[in-house]
């Protein structure tokens, strides 16, 4: 017996036209499915996500790879995903073309594929970036699967577009090696957090954050299956509010800083601290 895909999706609000950056604990659903005696194939779980939005919305698959920050070459046509199974089933097919950011790109299929690949933007986040793109579109994070270590990384975006002062975009430089196979030294940019600082801003998946921006309607959550969870969330929402916050608030509602609430509390010179 085949696993029912769209099943796992019941409850996403995902409609014909929707942008949806995909994200995933794929172990938990193969488990799942394993447990009930049926057939799970990642490619089948794909197709039912480009059957969701149909022609006029777009599939964005993860494929976030951070080995360039440590000066591994990046090809564009080769390096792995770093954020699990699904991107890396994405990868090996025809009918997805990845975005050239080589620390934060995306398998994308769909209507927009063409505007996200020709993106040309260096630093990961801000203006020109497919992060953007989703806020200034209306996108929704789909998570799937019960893993609560997925970052919500437009809160990162978030964060840069507010100058919040624990980030620094810093400068990385490695080969690269593009889509035709030319290879040339490039350097590409990625905000960063302090070292011996202990920010914290995103682990808001379960606890009283995660409740919080439930109770905002910016988080909603689904059991498509009894102890496999789903989540949707609004990025131009939670974009907004973060900004909000930290711009107006000092993320007193989105970030710890050693422990402690908002980045002011911890009275860190984030001037003179140690960066990755």
């Amino acid at each position: 017996m085949e696993f029912c895909y769209g099943d796992l999706l019941k409850g996403l609000n995902i409609q014909k036209g929707d942008i949806i950056d995909v994200a995933s604990d794929m172990a938990s659903i193969i488990i799942y499915a394993r447990n009930k005696k049926e057939d799970f194939n990642i490619d089948g779980l794909i197709d039912t996500l480009k059957d969701s939005v149909g022609d006029e919305g777009t599939v964005m698959i993860r494929t976030f790879n951070w080995d360039f920050c440590h000066g591994t070459d990046f090809d564009i046509r080769t390096s792995p995903s770093r954020t699990g199974m699904l991107g890396s089933a994405a990868l090996k097919r025809s009918d997805f073309k990845r975005t050239k950011h080589p620390i934060y790109s995306w398998m994308v299929w769909g209507k927009y594929t063409d505007e996200l690949c020709a993106m040309s933007n260096v630093s990961a986040f801000g203006e020109g970036s497919p992060f953007e793109f989703l806020y200034a579109h209306s996108g929704k994070q789909i998570c799937l699967g019960n893993s609560n270590t997925d970052a919500c990384t437009q809160l990162h975006n978030a964060e840069f577009i507010a100058g919040a002062p624990y980030r620094y975009d810093k400068p990385f430089t490695a080969n690269y090696t593009d889509i035709d196979g030319n290879t040339a030294e490039v350097t590409y940019r990625m905000p960063v957090r302090p070292l011996d600082v202990d920010v914290q801003a995103d682990e808001f998946f379960d606890g009283e954050r995660y409740d919080f921006l439930e109770s905002k309607g910016i988080i909603e959550k689904t059991f498509p299956f009894k102890d496999l969870r789903c989540l949707v969330i609004d990025l131009q929402k939670l974009q907004d509010f973060v900004v909000d916050d930290i711009k107006n608030n000092a993320g007193i509602n989105m970030v710890a800083v050693n422990g402690q609430r908002g980045y002011l509390a911890a009275g860190i010179d984030y001037s003179k601290a140690r960066y990755f």
